[in-house]
């Protein structure tokens, strides 16, 4: 008689001992390193259980969403980060995080949330499931009204402002700014149970699609640094001046194409100034985002059936299992094909996969059969196939205003 698998254990909330331990050691080292601080006066009074909903920024945003509240949090975290061996399972230990897969549903992460708000635990998570690209929040995912409503707890939406231009998920070296965290509503029960969900959605839409560009104009706070255009050629691949891509690069705080030469400098409020031939720049990285985009939606793919349209060489190549390590596969290159992205001679059809930026220098498909990671050196672009292979993917499948991972 064959045995039936044991249903996997259902994570606890989170341990309030722990987090108070952590707080007498990360609160200081926040403001040492980057100056961050939790308007305090915002959070006082909220208890558990809730939910609480964030913006996403920067690399530390779940250690600055910890110092605001006097109690542990289960956080939904993306699971790559299971996979460090020690180090993850220390984490796991000490807050309990709840799994999550990126770019893929997952009910299993929604099953232990619910399990910790029903044992009397706060959950967290950042409804975008995505760090900030180009300065402005990722799309929410659709249905987090719905969610909150379900959950029939506080809901907590939490603004963090000047994480962006501290540390920008395409560098490597932080500067030096100010980034701030703020309880910007708190949604009583009540007021959730008289909400529609799609009510419920805008509210959040309002509160948490933070636009850091917007922001700074008014501001104006100052961010030191000599690396601030550091590895930018990650995240932008298309020149606006001349209408090539792949000749973008950088150098300290300068931003600069090697086809036609223009030549931009990042200032010390986040925007570009022009140096060089730079007349079709915009003043924004967001703004360029957005010619690219439109860029890549123009291009004619045809011919690119059995050519790549991109390729790019010195990747890594592994399997990963679910919130646990990855296995090496191989070492090679990676290919954009108008149907397909071929990674070390293995295909993935462009219908039949989800693609996810992890970082800027690691990016995950999901295909039916598994979860398989990809890792670039510094400087590398990936997420050009991520962008050109969501657009190809919505194309095929006749998908209008579609998502392209970010």
């Amino acid at each position: 008689m064959s045995k039936t698998k044991a249903a996997p254990a259902m994570i606890k909330k989170a341990n309030n001992f722990n987090f108070w331990f952590l707080k007498l050691f990360i609160r200081p080292a926040l403001y040492l390193i980057y100056r961050f601080r939790f308007d305090m006066k915002s959070s006082r009074g909220i208890k558990r259980p809730c939910l609480i909903l964030a913006n996403h920024q920067t690399g530390f945003d779940q250690l600055g969403l910890s110092m605001g509240f006097g109690f542990g949090i289960n956080y939904v975290a993306t699971d790559t980060i299971f996979r460090h061996g020690l180090l993850s399972k220390i984490m796991v230990l000490l807050v309990r995080p709840i799994p999550f897969s990126k770019g893929s549903s997952d009910l299993t992460a929604l099953k232990h949330m619910i399990n910790v708000i029903k044992s009397g635990g706060s959950v967290a998570m950042f409804p975008s499931g995505n760090r900030c690209c180009y300065g402005v929040e990722s799309d929410i995912l659709p249905g987090i009204g719905r969610l909150a409503k379900k959950f029939d707890v506080p809901l907590v939406l939490v603004q963090f402002q000047g994480g962006y231009n501290t540390l920008p998920r395409w560098k490597a070296k932080k500067n030096l700014g100010k980034v701030i965290a703020t309880v910007v509503r708190i949604v009583s029960r009540e007021e959730l149970s008289a909400l529609g969900a799609e009510e419920v959605d805008s509210i959040i839409q309002r509160e948490l699609k933070f636009n850091e560009f917007e922001f700074n104009r008014t501001a104006q706070i100052t961010f030191r640094g000599k690396h601030k255009a550091e590895y930018l050629e990650s995240m932008l691949f298309y020149c606006p001046q001349c209408g090539v891509m792949n000749s973008l690069r950088s150098r300290g705080n300068e931003f600069f194409c090697t086809e036609c030469e223009a030549r931009v400098r990042i200032n010390g409020t986040g925007f570009f100034e022009r140096i060089h031939n730079a007349g079709a720049i915009p003043e924004t990285i967001l703004e360029w985002s957005e010619l690219q985009l439109e860029h890549i939606k123009n291009l004619d793919y045809t011919p690119y059936g059995e050519t790549p349209f991109f390729t790019d060489g010195e990747i890594q190549f592994s399997v990963a299992e679910r919130a646990k390590g990855e296995t090496l596969l191989g070492r090679g290159q990676i290919s954009l094909f108008n149907d397909r992205v071929v990674v070390c001679d293995r295909e993935f059809p462009l219908t039949e996969v989800t693609m996810a930026l992890v970082g800027v220098r690691n990016l995950s498909i999901y295909a039916r059969d598994n979860v398989y990671a990809i890792k670039g050196p510094w400087g590398m672009n990936l997420m050009k196939y991520m962008i050109c292979g969501y657009h190809l993917r919505n194309m095929a499948l006749d998908i209008k205003d579609g998502y392209y991972g970010y």
